[in-house]
């Protein structure tokens, strides 16, 4: 299964600029995004403007490693992740990453009420770039996402994603 994807990724990177010996040991892909959120129980704040960090490794034989980071105003957070990147991707998990018959890279989110999909576009000259679609699940009409403050839940009637950048390095 890992097989398929190497030779996959090897390619797609190898057109786009990124030489092939390095794309298949170790590629660093940077991806930051801003999001402003209205956030409407347990309190009311609109306009809350989150800043987020992924910073994605994938090296040998489709191992992946993820480390994120969120920051609003003087509340942070991190965390991290290891996965080994698979063409099916894992529905169970919090965020998992496949790649795309056209050789991009996705990362679904799973948020209780809402899914987050993430597209990493290889362009030439070793860049790439971010695309974020944000759709509440059915039936649901808010986002149940984790504060940054509190690490508790809280509710947000609008998601949108402001801006993003893609940059990746061998």
């Amino acid at each position: 299964m890992h097989a398929r994807w190497l030779p996959m990724a090897v390619a797609a990177l190898a057109a786009f600029g990124a030489a092939p010996a390095a794309a298949a040991d170790k590629t660093v892909i940077d991806l930051t995004y801003d999001s402003v959120m209205d956030m409407v129980r347990p309190e009311i704040h609109p306009a809350l403007f989150v800043h987020h960090d992924l910073h994605v490794t994938i090296s040998g034989y489709a191992a992946l490693s993820e480390q994120r980071d969120r920051s609003a105003r003087q509340y942070s957070d991190r965390n991290a992740m290891m996965q080994v990147l698979d063409s099916k991707g894992d529905e169970t998990s919090y965020a998992s990453w496949k790649t795309q018959p056209d050789g991009s890279l996705q990362r679904i989110e799973h948020d209780p009420q809402s899914t987050r999909w993430f597209t990493v576009t290889f362009l030439p000259g070793n860049t790439c770039r971010l695309d974020i679609v944000n759709k509440l699940n059915p039936g649901f009409s808010e986002y149940k996402l984790l504060r940054i403050s509190t690490h508790t839940y809280a509710y947000f009637s609008t998601y949108r994603v402001v801006a993003t950048s893609c940059a990746m390095h061998s």
